[in-house]
């Protein structure tokens, strides 16, 4: 138990250094189409997984949302919803499933780079 305690302590501060240098003000006002954009994106997403994940492959809500914290906020945002939630049992799954995403979209990064590049040098 004091594991826990000390993980959800060290997951909050991290949480508070990440935070406490932005400005959503300032990104309003300098980058309001950044905004909007980054807003389409997450809507289009959240409807894609839960349309697919309810529809289709009758998952889970509570899962979905999970597995939609871990794409989008990766692997500790993932980890402090389940335990905020006290899905103890999908904690661990979060944190993998975050990590993967990491994994998998570094690599396509890397692959896609160069092809990208060659595309705008034209």
């Amino acid at each position: 138990k004091s594991g826990v305690a000390i993980g959800v302590l060290f997951l909050q501060m991290f949480f508070a250094a990440s935070g406490a240098g932005g400005s959503l003000l300032l990104v309003l006002r300098r980058a309001p189409s950044l905004v909007a954009f980054s807003l389409v994106q997450l809507a289009v997403h959240f409807a894609c997984i839960m349309g697919i994940g309810r529809a289709v492959m009758r998952l889970d809500p509570n899962e979905l949302y999970l597995a939609s914290n871990a794409n989008v906020g990766g692997p500790t945002t993932a980890a402090a919803m389940a335990q905020a939630k006290n899905w103890k049992k999908k904690i661990l799954p979060a944190l993998l499933v975050g990590v993967f995403g990491y994994a998998t979209a570094t690599t396509l990064s890397l692959a896609m780079g160069p092809i990208l590049t060659r595309l705008v040098q034209r």
